[in-house]
């Protein structure tokens, strides 16, 4: 039987290297030399102009959140097919989240139901990339500077994946980014902001500061600095700055493994009669790896599945829980029935085995399950 995880969190080989050096530097806190190296390296790889390396991509999207100053009854439009984070910040903030539909192929936001929830209380719209497939930045950049709106992009998981030749966490005045263990890249648990506008960069940096001017002190713009704006401990140790240099010195190696690998399960599967659909992924998408998702027709076939895999040793995964539909969700009064497709679709996903350490072995052993499986349908 084989033993085949789910996920294996990455791991370059420096990173004892780095760990060490920041041990004998005696400089723990953050924002010291890694995390400015770890910057560096992202706006190298991403093409970006301002990078602040967080302790999460939920202190990113928080951090987003400050900045567009939202105010009780401001209204912001976030998938309820998402990782919570991506709603939360904003409510924390005080607005309203209206939560929109998904395409039920990509698994990303539905442009016409957006559209729809459009009003003159919106401020912002948070897309998010699920998994290989890349939100409609075009058309939702279209439609938010139609009304005025700002995206927030969560890019949480699309760090090495593109659009149109564009990285994704570039599309947006503001974006996120994620380093917890479970994406291509990790630092156990980090994330940053991509400070796109370069008119929110220096409020940014001060909320990011804990909300004090500290870094113009030490660039010489100030003389002291003072608390000048609503912010937190928003950036990680240097512990967790030089385990993520590391890894960041092996985006190539981990990008074009993961790539390898989620092609190798596509070609395998697109050349098979199959009672599930592949997600789809949008024209110009060059994806990162970084999840091979299947859509089952009902949602007991997607647990029998899942259930004939785990009996062979191979670890697969849920998607994500509609947030509408969830215990908080239907706390805060929202309707399970709100948003049908979601509702219908979420619970149909199965996530398979993928990381770096899988060998062609593995993917073999994943294949010859779901052969069996097929055959006993």
């Amino acid at each position: 039987m084989a033993n085949i995880k789910f996920n294996i969190p990455f791991q370059s080989g420096n990173e004892p290297k780095y760990l060490q050096e920041v041990i004998s530097s005696g400089v723990f806190a953050g924002n010291g030399p890694f995390t400015k190296k770890c910057q560096s390296q992202l706006q190298s790889i991403l093409g970006a102009t301002h990078v602040l390396l967080t302790h999460s991509c939920t202190a990113a999207l928080e951090m987003s959140a400050i900045l567009l100053d939202l105010v009780p009854g401001d209204e912001v439009i976030v998938p309820s097919y998402t990782f919570v984070s991506t709603a939360s910040a904003f409510l924390r903030a005080g607005a309203v989240i209206r939560f929109c539909e998904i395409d039920p192929d990509t698994l990303t936001v539905d442009l016409n139901h957006v559209q729809s929830l459009i009003n003159l209380r919106t401020r912002a719209i948070a897309p998010i990339h699920y998994a290989v497939a890349a939100a409609d930045m075009q058309a939702l950049n279209e439609l938010a500077n139609a009304h005025n709106i700002v995206i927030v992009e969560d890019a949480a998981q699309g760090l090495g994946a593109k659009l149109n030749g564009r990285a994704l966490g570039t599309w947006a005045p503001l974006s996120c980014l994620s380093f917890h263990e479970t994406k291509n890249l990790h630092c156990g648990l980090g994330g940053a902001l991509i400070v796109n506008d370069k008119t929110y960069f220096e409020r940014a940096e001060d909320i990011w500061e804990r909300g004090t001017d500290r870094g113009k002190m030490f660039r010489g713009l100030v003389d002291k600095y003072s608390w000048v704006e609503l912010g937190s401990s928003f950036y990680p140790s240097e512990l967790q700055a030089a385990f993520l240099h590391a890894q960041l010195e092996a985006y190539e190696l981990n990008l074009r493994i993961r790539r390898s690998l989620w092609n190798r399960y596509f070609e395998e599967f697109n050349a098979i009669d199959r009672p599930f659909r592949i997600q789809k992924l949008r024209a110009g998408t060059e994806h990162n790896g970084h999840a091979f998702v299947l859509i089952f027709p009902t949602r007991e076939s997607g647990d029998s599945f899942r259930d004939f895999l785990k009996k062979h040793g191979i670890d697969s995964y849920i998607g994500y829980v509609p947030l509408h539909s969830s215990k908080m969700g239907l706390k805060l009064g929202y309707k399970r029935d709100s948003l049908p497709i979601t509702e219908d679709v979420a619970f149909r996903v199965v996530r398979l085995p993928l990381h770096a350490s899988m060998k062609a072995a593995d993917i073999n052993s994943v294949l010859e399950a779901t052969s069996k499986w097929i055959k006993a349908q």
